[in-house]
């Protein structure tokens, strides 16, 4: 069990605690118990501080190996059936001495060489008259021979030999090592210490929860008020042991964690290499700028020492700064006060900034029991507030909810948390107050309001504005246009006002729409005012810039047309293309035409095929001859039509590569 109190509990929000023990400690060592899930943590930041001028001389802890592997180099292992028996074999050989009682006499001690146990239960033995007992316990003593007792005689046994009451203590180290629980030795010089030990351990995350205690101004239009902003912070007592008055610090923010295993052993495998003559070199050695490292660790500006180094080595704690006193209020409703109210529980921490963090220092000790959960007032100041309808389809569609807004002007930073509004002492709703600096707004949105109604039209377009020419393709330039309309109807007898909420994307921009009245890093809002019982519309229209491409050559008279009435396109720019669309329709006829020739050859191909077959079949003598005579006239034609053919190929061909080389160059000049 540890042995050293906890003096000191810093609480993180993520899952981590940082742990201050101290205490008088007498003797050469002290001893920590942690359990399993915490032993990676504890050995990555453990240290160790002898107030009183000792010395730390290590820290020690059992190396994690498999149980059999750790009890292999032991003579003694015991079973959870037959722990004794197990034991009494396991001395055969051993100086042992052994109290023996018979019936109610005292007993009698025996010293010898243990020889071993017997189980009689098979056997039928008898000894003046009587059943011998189920087992017996052998044992040699000198000068006496070999003795034997009933088991159940035998009241105790002391192990003479030194080996094997190590060898017992280690077999009951290692299974008790094989629990939950983790042992560490830490070894100090002799005398009296002071010893404090600090380390980092899994903890739960402690939470807050807050009430709002709101009044509506009476002279105002009930849309503003003051409130008592109240945060408990809840937290466990996780250890295995009763806090007694420990300071408790619990922190806003989130630094960098992470487990490293530590804890495990490993041998990794190593390439062999040979053993090599040298000549060791001599010593090589680094001055440490003590008191310079000092002036750093606590130099100002720096966040705070941990409060056992300040008082340890001669440090100074710094102020903190008190938080506000709650505000003492005017009049009384229901019966109780505000001024009661915030009275009751006033906020028991000190608060203060570090650095990245903000830390909520409990100022009167803590105690709270094993296993048990407390709950502490850590703020408590007067706000005035502004009531709200705010819309946002994505968070609740068709309706807007009810928020408290107001700024944190508490001087503390708001850890996220739930909230519970009373207002005019009637429970309104509840909600999440986010993390939140000082100075910044805060939206407390507990309810939804019924009585307004949202609904969206959305349409989308896309309109092209110009276009360049660029590596002979044409780019438009191009913006589509999102376009959104709210319908908000009123069916209230009083007139509201609503804050339109829409997300911020950069990619979009506002277009011909008001500047929002609330712009954060994530969202824009817009406030809509209204009469009762009417219906308004308010239009949000964003747009982003596009861009789309397509081939010069591809480009149409019509197109070209377009381009210049919209005055896209200069008058030298126009001449070029118009150029290169009189070689593009050249081209255009030239293949029309070549797809044309091509058509017609094949299909005399086909005919002189057809010919050739006739004219196999006829004779050149007799009626036949005339006819054959005709047949190669007409297949001389068709032969004669495709020398043509392959010409008007050529030439076609010639005029294409022509006009393809002229477009080149006209789409080279134009950029």
């Amino acid at each position: 069990m540890t042995t050293l109190p906890v003096r000191e509990m810093v609480l993180y929000k993520h899952g981590v605690g940082f742990f201050v023990r101290e205490g008088a400690v007498t003797g050469e060592s002290v001893t920590l118990t942690f359990r399993q899930d915490e032993i990676n943590d504890v050995l990555k930041s453990v240290a160790v501080f002898d107030k009183s001028g000792g010395q730390v001389l290590g820290i020690h802890y059992q190396t994690p190996m498999d149980k059999d592997a750790r009890l292999a180099s032991s003579s003694i292992r015991l079973s959870d059936q037959a722990s004794f028996g197990d034991l009494l074999s396991a001395l055969r050989g051993r100086q042992v001495r052994l109290a023996v009682a018979t019936n109610a006499d005292q007993p009698t001690y025996h010293t010898g060489r243990m020889l071993g146990t017997d189980d009689l239960s098979a056997e039928q033995n008898y000894y003046e008259g009587k059943r011998a007992k189920h087992k017996r316990v052998s044992m040699v003593i000198d000068g006496a021979g070999v003795v034997s007792f009933d088991w159940d005689t035998v009241r105790e046994v002391q192990i003479l030999d030194g080996q094997s009451v190590h060898d017992l203590a280690y077999f009951l180290d290692t299974s008790m090592s094989e629990d939950t629980r983790r042992t560490v030795n830490v070894r100090l010089s002799e005398g009296d210490h002071e010893v404090v030990v600090y380390y980092v351990a899994p903890s739960p995350t402690w939470r807050v929860s807050y009430r709002l205690v709101a009044e509506i101004d009476t002279e105002g239009n009930g849309e503003t008020g003051k409130a008592l902003l109240q945060g408990w912070g809840l937290f466990d007592n996780r250890l295995e042991e009763d806090l007694e008055d420990v300071q408790v610090t619990l922190v806003a923010g989130q630094p960098i964690s992470f487990i490293y295993d530590l804890y495990e052993s490993r041998i990794p495998a190593r390439p062999m290499v040979k053993d090599e003559s040298r000549v060791a070199p001599g010593p090589v050695e680094f001055d440490a700028a003590y008191e310079e490292l000092a002036e750093m660790a606590f130099d100002e500006g720096e966040v705070d020492a941990p409060r056992f180094l300040r008082k340890g080595l001669g440090g100074a704690p710094k102020a903190m700064a008190a938080a506000p006193a709650p505000a003492r209020y005017e009049r009384a409703i229901s019966g109780i006060s505000r001024e009661a109210f915030g009275s009751a529980t006033p906020p028991a921490a000190a608060a203060k900034d570090a650095g990245e963090f903000f830390q909520y220092e409990v100022t009167a000790p803590v105690s709270v029991k094993r296993g048990e959960s407390a709950l502490v007032p850590i703020i408590g100041s007067e706000i005035k507030y502004e009531r709200e309808l705010l819309y946002n389809r994505a968070k609740l569609p068709d309706h807007p909810v009810v928020a408290l807004r107001f700024d944190n002007s508490t001087g503390l930073t708001l850890e996220r948390g739930p909230v519970t509004v009373v207002e005019d002492w009637d429970y309104k709703g509840e909600a999440i107050i986010p993390f939140t600096k000082d100075g910044s707004s805060v939206y407390v949105p507990f309810a939804v309001e019924l009585g307004v109604r949202v609904t969206e039209r959305n349409d989308h377009s896309t309109d092209t504005t110009g276009l360049h020419i660029k590596d002979a393709m044409f780019v438009y330039e191009m913006y589509e246009t999102a376009r959104t309309t709210y319908v908000v109807e009123n069916t209230t007898a009083k007139p509201v006002s609503v804050l339109i909420e829409a997300p911020i994307d950069s990619r979009w921009s506002l277009h011909q729409t008001a500047a929002p009245v609330v712009e954060t890093a994530t969202e824009r809002r817009w406030k809509i005012s209204l009469p009762a019982r009417s219906k308004t519309e308010f239009v949000r229209q964003e747009r982003m810039r596009t861009y789309g491409h397509e081939q010069v050559r591809l480009v149409k008279y019509h197109q070209l047309a377009e381009f210049a009435k919209k005055g896209w396109l200069d008058e030298a720019i126009r001449g070029s293309l118009a150029a290169l669309l009189a070689e593009v329709a050249a081209v255009e006829k030239a293949q029309r035409l070549l797809k044309a020739l091509d058509i017609e050859a094949n299909k005399l191909a086909k005919q002189q095929e057809q010919q050739r077959a006739n004219l196999g079949a006829l004779q050149p003598t007799g009626k036949e001859a005339a006819l054959r005579d005709r047949m190669l006239g007409q297949l001389e034609a068709s032969q004669n039509r495709i020398e043509e053919i392959d010409k008007e190929v050529k030439d076609l061909n010639r005029q294409i590569a022509t006009s393809e080389k002229k477009m080149d160059e006209i789409v080279r000049g134009l950029g």
